[in-house]
C-alpha cells in the first residue's frame, strides 16, 4: 500500500475503489453501473464503495470486488494508485488496482448492468465517469 497517507482517517467515511489491470493486454475491467443509482447512473466506472466500520481502504477495496463481481483477492495484492478530496461529493477517495487477467465468465456481477475488459486503447469509448475517467488517464500517465 505503498503511498497511501493517512488522510482518510480525518474523514469518517470514504470511498475506497479502483480496477483490475491485465498488463498483457493494456486493459482494465470497469463496472457498468445501472439506470437505478443515484449517483452516475448508466456509466462505466470503478468497483468501489464506502468503507464500514473500522476497516482499512485496503479492506474496503477487497470487500467491495467480492460484493460487486464476486473476486477474492488477498490485500497484498492490492495496489495503491492515487487518493483525494472528491469536492463533488465531499468524499475522501482512495483508488487501487489489482494485476489480474481473470476471464469474465468466472466472475458474478452482484450490483449494476454488467462489467467488461476494456482496452485501455478504446476507453474514449466508454461513457466513463468524470472521476473515473481522470482516474484512468492519471493511471495511463504514471501506473505500471
Amino acid at each position: 500500500m505503498t503511498g497511501l497517507s493517512k488522510h482518510y482517517n480525518s474523514h469518517d467515511k470514504y470511498w475506497a475503489g479502483g480496477f483490475l489491470h491485465d498488463p498483457a493486454t493494456k486493459s482494465v475491467f470497469l463496472h457498468h453501473r445501472d439506470s437505478n443509482t443515484k449517483f452516475n447512473p448508466n456509466k462505466w466506472a470503478f468497483f468501489g464503495g464506502l468503507n464500514e466500520g473500522d476497516e482499512t481502504p485496503n479492506q474496503c477495496f477487497v470487500r467491495e470486488l467480492e460484493e460487486e463481481i464476486g473476486l477474492t483477492v488477498g490485500e497484498d495484492q492490492v495496489l495503491f494508485l492515487r487518493e483525494y478530496m472528491n469536492e463533488d461529493l465531499n468524499t475522501y477517495r482512495i483508488v487501487f488496482y489489482v494485476q489480474s487477467n481473470i476471464s469474465e465468465n468466472k466472475l458474478t456481477l452482484g450490483e449494476g448492468a454488467g462489467f467488461a475488459w476494456v482496452p485501455l486503447n478504446k476507453i474514449s469509448n466508454y461513457d466513463l465517469t468524470d472521476k473515473t475517467q481522470d482516474d484512468i488517464e492519471y493511471f495511463m500517465r504514471n501506473g505500471d
